[in-house]
């Protein structure tokens, strides 16, 4: 499902380099100390970035060639949700029915209610917790074939 094979970037004072394959029905993580390349990656894989080299797939397709209805088919939740932070739920719900034409309304809401994710309450307003719970239902939302998240809040759950 994911291949990565001899992908390299650059940054000042870091190079990253990679090759992975990542087989259909797979949970992969990826673990490294803080700078080591794991968002990197993240960002590569889902075409955010662009390596000065190598070769990244996903479904079988170059990344950077997949078409609207198969990057539909991936959910991500990264460090940042992404929405701006003067929304809300219900703003955030509008969005995703118009962005995932499997986006699950139903569940959606209930999950919220279940997270307790208050429907008016801006994003800017939501507890660390509460963005992390935003941004991996947001992920989980829309049946994704293929789930990427750069979950950064691993370490402070871990340490509790």
């Amino acid at each position: 499902m994911i291949k990565m094979k001899n992908v390299c970037k650059t940054y000042e004072g870091f190079q990253f380099d990679l090759s992975m394959e990542i087989p259909n029905g797979r949970i992969t993580g990826l673990v490294g100390k803080n700078g080591a390349g794991k968002s990197t990656a993240i960002k590569l894989i889902l075409g955010l970035t662009e390596a000065e080299s190598g070769e990244i797939t996903i479904f079988g397709k170059c990344v950077h060639q997949l078409s609207m209805s198969e990057k539909a088919q991936i959910g991500a939740s990264l460090a940042e949700s992404g929405f701006s932070s003067y929304l809300n739920i219900t703003d955030v719900k509008k969005i995703l029915e118009k962005m995932y034409p499997d986006f699950n309304k139903g569940y959606f809401e209930k999950m919220c209610r279940e997270l307790n994710l208050p429907e008016k309450k801006r994003i800017r307003e939501y507890s660390t917790g509460m963005k992390a719970k935003l941004r991996v239902l947001t992920a989980l939302s829309h049946h994704a074939k293929l789930l990427v998240m750069d979950v950064n809040w691993c370490n402070k759950i871990a340490c509790i």
